[in-house]
């Protein structure tokens, strides 16, 4: 009889943490605050010659004059990635408007339609159960 009460004293205690850890997880899922950056886009424009020290720098001040544009700007031999926000500017926008101040030889890169519509995200699948609960818990607590 005493095995009995310590078996049962053990599951209910089990039982109990896994309910306290599940409230736990939908707490944490239904407070979870909007990314602030989820605006943020990585765009890139392949030119057709490598810079100098005094391009790159007349290129970043260029950059930097588009709205948009955020300050962090990467300039690798012939290649310029940049930051911007997909509300104020697109890749499209910002690579015309610096084709105007500037006369440069250059191409916007675009994804391949392959590459185009994958899932970025390694760590959950849309199809996976995780992913779903997470939608669940937040669809019911964030209607308002």
């Amino acid at each position: 009889m005493k095995i009995n009460k310590k078996i049962k004293i053990a599951l209910l205690s089990i039982l109990g943490f896994s309910l306290l850890m599940f409230v736990i997880l939908v707490y944490h899922i239904a407070n979870a605050k909007p990314i602030e950056n989820a605006t943020i886009q990585v765009s890139r424009i392949d030119f057709d010659k490598p810079f100098d020290s005094l391009s790159t720098i007349e290129i970043k001040q260029k950059l930097h004059s588009i709205a948009g544009v955020k300050s962090d700007i990467i300039v690798k031999r012939n290649v310029v990635v940049y930051f911007h926000d997909n509300r104020i500017a697109d890749s499209k926008k910002v690579y015309n408007e610096l084709m105007t101040k500037g006369n440069y030889k250059a191409e916007r890169f675009v994804l391949p339609e392959g590459l185009a519509n994958k899932q970025v995200c390694p760590v959950i699948k849309k199809d996976g159960l995780s992913y779903k609960f997470t939608k669940f818990i937040q669809g019911i607590f964030n209607k308002s």
